[in-house]
């Protein structure tokens, strides 16, 4: 793998996360898909060498690092085990970030410290029965009553949902069409009228905790509200953020593993009196798959800095989020063929990394909703290369 000019930290950084992975999520990563448990425990080992919360600055009890080394982080950890990067996202992902920047003050002492040491995971409800990535159909209603409102509705696919501690939902908070009667509360697990469904079994990440999240009558403070009514806006763009270190990076980490262990493989598999490594067709696939992961990575730390150097825009997340979806897909189709009959059984990894690859070009907005942005980007003419 290509440094991409990295610096002298940030290759201790991958070296670091890269050994704690091996040791401790590696050998658990197939139990864990097996039982649907969400491996918080991992998160702990995380905290303990500095690894959680690591975009929160110093005065909230963070390191305050960037954008790109989250990326390195998240892509180590999926290597080893995709499940314990989703909870990497219960510390770095869209909840805190947004409390980060949207949040009052109050809302940062009290949240942003805990959540630096682990000792708070967060998640974040968006999707509903009839508001996918139309975030502008959403039912759930926040009701302003005295000094508090109440929330009825419901939430879907709210990965980390049964781990975590504090939930960011975005809710109707007035009658305004579309995304302008839209704004976002938090919500502390334990609230009353607020529970967090059984867990909802998917074709992978079965072992993220996903779930429903369910108002019946939920009171919460009215300091609680983190983004009111048309500020949807801004939430969006924290979004982009997390879109590019969440979902892109836990891709390309589980595929660079499968195409890995592909190489492994046809090293070691003989077939018709030879390894399979040395036959040409197999060497095409092999030099392909390199191809794939190597673009996918360019665009992603480039992606990644620019949002670290103040140049980012919509465009950018779209385009690496939408190329590593498929591209991964792609690795991941290749390593399972490449094993053969292995790929298809359970004992090996490759079905695995190819059931939890295949469904990040549905979450965190679907393939074809990226491309009507990018497009858009391209028509009002904010796109330049």
């Amino acid at each position: 793998m290509s440094d991409y000019e990295l610096t002298d930290e940030q290759r201790m950084i991958r070296a670091s996360v890269r050994a704690i992975s091996e040791e401790h999520f590696k050998p658990k990563a197939a139990e864990i898909d097996r039982t649907r448990r969400p491996p918080k425990e991992h998160v702990k080992i995380l905290a303990e060498h500095g690894f959680t919360g690591v975009f929160i600055p110093e005065q909230y009890g963070g390191p305050g690092l960037n954008l790109v080394d989250i990326v390195i982080i998240v892509e180590e950890v999926s290597r080893c085990c995709a499940n314990t990067a989703i909870m990497v996202g219960c510390t770095d992902g869209a909840t805190p970030r947004a409390i980060l920047h949207l949040g009052t003050e109050k809302q940062k002492q009290a949240y942003l410290p805990k959540i630096a040491k682990g000792d708070l995971l967060c998640a974040w409800g968006m999707s509903e029965a009839n508001a996918g990535s139309d975030i502008g159909n959403i039912q759930t209603k926040a009701v302003k009553d005295g000094n508090e409102y109440v929330i009825n509705g419901a939430k879907l696919w709210c990965s980390g949902a049964q781990a975590s501690d504090l939930f960011l939902v975005l809710v109707r908070l007035d009658s305004a069409p579309g995304l302008r009667g839209v704004g976002a509360v938090l919500v502390e697990r334990g609230t009353p009228g607020f529970s967090v469904g059984k867990h909802l079994d998917l074709i992978g990440f079965r072992g993220t905790g996903m779930a429903e999240l369910v108002f019946e009558d939920c009171r919460i403070p009215a300091e609680n509200l983190l983004l009111p009514a048309g500020g949807m806006g801004k939430l969006l763009q924290v979004f982009n953020a997390d879109r590019i270190a969440t979902n892109p990076p836990i891709c390309l980490g589980i595929a660079q593993a499968a195409f890995e262990a592909a190489v492994a493989h046809t090293k070691e598999r003989v077939q018709f009196g030879k390894p399979l490594a040395e036959l040409q067709g197999i060497q095409w696939k092999l030099a392909d798959m390199a191809i794939e992961l190597e673009a996918s990575r360019a665009l992603l730390y480039r992606a990644a800095n620019r949002v670290d150097m103040g140049k980012s825009n919509a465009i950018d997340a779209s385009i690496a989020k939408v190329y590593i979806n498929e591209a991964t897909r792609r690795v991941t189709d290749t390593a399972m063929q490449l094993f053969g009959a292995y790929g298809l059984s359970e004992e090996f990894p490759m079905e695995r990394m190819f059931r939890d690859v295949r469904g990040m070009s549905i979450g965190y907005g679907t393939t074809e909703v990226q491309r009507t942005l990018i497009a858009r980007e391209i028509l009002d003419g904010r796109y330049s290369a």
